[in-house]
């Protein structure tokens, strides 16, 4: 008797249902939201009590190899927000020099805040030298892309009431949203976009603005910074390692959020 031909064509298709690309290495661009501390020459110190999403990430993806080329205060240029001329986006670009396998190789992008914290610099410009870099790892063999909005600073304790930089969270704010507003069309514009010009390309967009919104909005963390208090109390508490940078346990929801992406 023979097998209706749905029957046979779904269960030819069944293996390949739900299948996850099989990454075997991932190689991560960025700043102090991703920099793992030094580790094989790269890195300044990690900003968080334990792992970055990054690594939690290559743990959920079982990959073999992660490359961590950020840098902590790097710009989307080549410098450092301090003046160094030294350690941005576009120079971790520069001194990669290996060929990326554009099917085994996932490239993850989280920069730009850098930038314009201070309120100084225009993000249009941020936006042209995420291009620019990318434009730059296609050419080295990249495929898949992880590329990150950025989210609202002024959430973070570094913008509290009582700290110098309080006065700015208005235009830190607009900047932002500026930014990422220009960033999904530069990637997305159904006619000059990077998709739309690289059409080979695959990119994982991630909407950390929205997630850490929802993060705050939803739970009440001790508004100080888990790293300044007395004895280090119950990490669970808390959603800021210092006055800038998320907990280890916030940057394992953010590396769930990019597999769940990734899945789609």
């Amino acid at each position: 008797m023979k097998k209706p031909l749905f029957l046979i064509i779904f269960i030819f298709l069944i293996p390949f249902l739900g299948i996850t690309q099989n990454f075997k290495s991932i190689v991560a661009f960025g700043d102090s939201f991703t920099d793992n501390g030094n580790i094989d020459g790269h890195g300044f110190n990690r900003d968080t009590n334990g792992l970055v999403w990054v690594e939690y990430l290559a743990e959920m993806l079982n990959t073999q190899k992660v490359d961590n080329r950020a840098w902590g205060g790097a710009r989307t240029d080549q410098g450092h927000y301090l003046g160094y001329d030294w350690s941005g986006f576009h120079w971790q670009i520069d001194n990669y020099k290996e060929p990326i396998d554009k099917d085994e190789t996932l490239v993850t992008i989280w920069i730009g805040v850098n930038d314009y914290w201070d309120a100084k610099d225009d993000p249009s410009n941020s936006v042209r030298n995420i291009k620019t870099g990318l434009e730059s790892l296609i050419k080295k063999g990249g495929k898949h892309f992880v590329v990150f909005n950025n989210f609202d600073l002024t959430l973070s304790l570094g913008y509290g009431p009582d700290t110098e930089y309080f006065d700015l969270v208005p235009k830190v704010q607009k900047l932002t949203k500026q930014f990422n507003v220009e960033l999904y069309d530069m990637l997305f514009n159904k006619s000059t976009g990077m998709v739309q010009s690289n059409p080979e390309i695959k990119i994982y967009y991630i909407d950390i603005y929205t997630f850490m919104n929802d993060l705050v909005n939803n739970n009440q963390f001790n508004q100080k910074p888990w790293r300044g208090t007395y004895k280090f109390p119950d990490p669970e508490e808390y959603l800021w390692y210092d006055e800038w940078h998320p907990m280890t346990s916030c940057h394992k929801k953010i590396a769930e959020m990019v597999l769940e992406k990734i899945q789609d």
